[in-house]
């Protein structure tokens, strides 16, 4: 399927050699409207494939079942409205300091394979940040952004979400918004999707249009924490799931992995001269300990959360 004219495919054949021409086309992109798909990739189009089959495996588990491994720490399984998913961080030399429910932990090694292959995706894109942005090198040039995301930092926030929208129509959900307007987090989000398309996002911050699924392409946004440390140069751009006719008899999966920086990692202006220095915009609701210091992606990061599950929270309890 054709995206929409203003979400751009970007080609990340032979990255480095044709990294300046990329870097300035993602640059472009997450100027303008904070989304971009990339094509040729070096992600295995089977190792993706494998993943949504064992998320369909887990999702395919009884609910009692799914329910043993909660979510605690931004890790474990969430069910809220007509949203299923299951958050799991790095996987390090087959160890992971979480509980896994059976089916994720006797495939961890497979796990593992496709989380770091999306790492290495992020990389790329973070270094296609660090060279348009035109990072001096004595500032860490081209590996700025890199050097902090290290997916064997065992503080780091990285997160793979499993994700399942069951089968139903309109009617079932009583209302067309299947996960309702939200930005992401993080610094960038890859999103795999299957099958049934139905996100969209908010171009211009009013029209919403649709994301549909590209063949063997990734699709790619800014997170918050990327549009504070560029002092809003990058955007980050909310986006939902809307109900199509396809999900009437057919459940939705997707697969996204949200970067995150190690914890500790002060969030103070990307060096760049194509940063304003401005002063970052903070959350209003951020507590007034946070806004005494030079906030770190762990504070950040907490904060988010924090807010998020608090806003669901209420919002289960006034709709029950």
């Amino acid at each position: 399927m054709t995206p929409h004219p203003d979400i751009p495919v970007i080609d990340f054949s032979d990255f480095t050699n044709r990294s300046s021409l990329i870097a300035n086309q993602v640059l472009e992109a997450c100027t303008r409207i904070g989304f971009f798909y990339i094509k040729n990739h070096q992600i295995p189009k089977d190792m993706i494939q494998n993943a949504f089959s064992l998320s369909k495996r887990f999702f395919d588990l009884p609910l009692k079942t799914k329910q043993t491994t909660p979510i605690q720490y931004n890790r474990g399984y969430i069910g809220l409205f007509v949203q299923r998913g299951f958050n799991i961080g790095p996987i390090i030399h087959g160890e992971y300091n979480h509980p896994l429910p059976k089916v994720f932990d006797e495939s961890k090694d497979q796990m593992e394979d496709f989380f770091r292959a999306c790492h290495a995706t992020i990389v790329q894109v973070l270094e296609a940040f660090a060279i348009a942005l035109e990072i001096p090198e004595e500032e860490g040039g081209r590996e700025w952004f890199s050097k902090c995301h290290n997916y064997e930092d065992v503080t780091s926030g990285e997160t793979i979400r499993y994700m399942k929208y069951p089968r139903g129509g309109e009617s079932t959900y009583k209302e067309p918004v299947r996960a309702g307007a939200h930005s992401d987090f993080g610094t960038v989000t890859l999103l795999f999707q299957k099958d049934i398309s139905g996100l969209e996002i908010q171009a211009n911050r009013t029209e919403w249009i649709s994301a549909p699924i590209i063949e063997d392409a990734i699709l790619v946004n800014v997170g918050d924490l990327l549009q504070q440390w560029s002092n809003g140069l990058l955007l980050s751009t909310k986006h939902r799931v809307v109900f199509k006719p396809e999900h009437e008899d057919n459940d939705r999966y997707s697969i996204a992995c949200f970067a995150q920086p190690k914890r500790s990692t002060p969030l103070n202006p990307i060096p760049s001269h194509l940063v304003p220095k401005k002063l970052p915009v903070l959350p209003k609701e951020l507590p007034d300990h946070l806004r005494e210091k030079v906030i770190t992606a762990g504070d950040y990061l907490q904060f988010c959360l924090d807010t998020a599950y608090a806003q669901s929270k209420k919002l289960q309890e006034t709709t029950e």
